[in-house]
């Protein structure tokens, strides 16, 4: 009954035009002093430096009251959920659902069903660290096809879940569009998309390098980029390699540039030990055993919070170059320049917010 309303939806909208658009950068406050939803440009008055959003960015001492929709492949190879949860934990953040969704392309197969584990053991480590459940949503499962065709137009829990939420949501605060992280393949959204079109004009997608890999789906990503407003970057200025780990900037820095020669209290991997919760302790077993973070021979090393653009909304200044571009087909909002400097800054508020004693023990073990 589902795939036939799903069908039927699908027909009903197909003939119509929808799309939510960028407007052109904002050059001149003075010439634009009453934004709107896709507006956008840099070092708005009253608001913080950086790159502003409408409907997004809030003033200073003001707090995002946007809901959030974290929807990502397989938890455990990013840093950005641990953030999320401590910061929901805190009261910073209004997170509506965790969305997993398990497919993959680049020949490796498409099906992921084992990353449902993963996202399932993410929440898992927050609840065991002191997180309150009342706060975590439960882990919704989005798009799971054996190909790439038959993921097409898949209806899910997590679709339907993306449309329920956005449209609840607007119909209260039209003024608020959803924030939407997308760390992985874009298939539930779009398959949400193909449910209910208008839900591209009630939020702002964060896509993870959906210029190149997490782009590879094309169906889903062209199908987002056309559609929605997208802020979009990737391997050319988020994904940072660095030589070695003892020159990370933006994730916590260990003492010795082999993951081999440090332990679990090597720098400042030690701050996270220290506080003696699961979920920290497991990001520091990642810096030591995941390929990406310390593979002695590929030197990888990546070091950023790869799937974590939404942190912007919080850090308004953590881009400091973006550009309309084309990609996929649509025209998305493409950071162009992360510096030094923003590295600092992405540190400076994850590493607060992990470390806070508040974000745990607020239930019984």
């Amino acid at each position: 009954m589902k795939r036939l309303l799903f069908i039927l939806l699908f027909l009903l909208f197909a003939s119509q035009s929808f799309a939510a658009r960028w407007n052109k950068e904002t050059t001149s406050w003075e010439a634009n002093p009453k934004p709107k939803i896709g507006d956008w440009g840099f070092d708005r008055p009253g608001y913080p430096k950086g790159l502003y959003i409408h409907g997004v960015t809030v003033k200073e001492g003001r707090r995002v009251k946007n809901p959030v929709i974290y929807d990502n492949d397989v938890y455990d190879d990013v840093f950005d959920d641990e953030w999320m949860y401590a910061m929901v934990s805190l009261g910073e953040m209004n997170l509506s659902a965790l969305i997993l969704t398990p497919v993959l392309t680049d020949g490796w197969g498409f099906s992921k069903p084992e990353w449902i584990e993963t996202a399932h053991d993410s929440r898992n480590l927050a609840l065991r660290s002191g997180i309150s459940k009342d706060l975590l949503p439960e882990i919704t499962v989005g798009t799971e096809a054996e190909s790439e065709k038959a993921g097409e137009r898949k209806s899910s829990a997590g679709a339907y879940l993306y449309v329920k939420l956005i449209n609840e949501h607007y119909a209260k605060h039209p003024d608020l569009p959803v924030i939407i992280n997308i760390g992985g393949q874009g298939a539930t959204l779009a398959s949400a998309f193909c449910i209910d079109p208008t839900i591209a004009e009630k939020c702002i997608v964060y896509y993870t390098d959906i210029r190149v890999y997490n782009g590879h789906y094309r169906w889903a990503s062209e199908l987002i980029a056309k559609h929605f407003r997208v802020v979009s970057w990737g391997d050319d200025n988020w994904w940072i390699r660095k030589s070695a780990q003892n020159e990370w900037n933006v994730l916590p820095r260990p003492d010795h540039a082999l993951a081999r020669e440090n332990d679990e209290r090597s720098g400042e991997w030690a701050l996270l030990t220290d506080m003696h919760q699961p979920m920290l302790d497991h990001i520091v077993h990642q810096f030591r055993h995941r390929n990406e973070y310390s593979d002695d021979n590929q030197r990888s090393y990546a070091d950023g919070y790869h799937d974590g653009g939404f942190i912007h909304a919080w850090l308004p200044s953590i881009f400091s170059d973006a550009e309309l571009r084309e990609v996929r087909g649509g025209e998305v909002l493409h950071i162009t320049k992360f510096t030094a400097d923003n590295e600092a800054q992405v540190k400076r508020l994850t590493m607060a917010t992990l470390l806070n004693k508040r974000a745990y023990n607020k239930t019984k073990k």
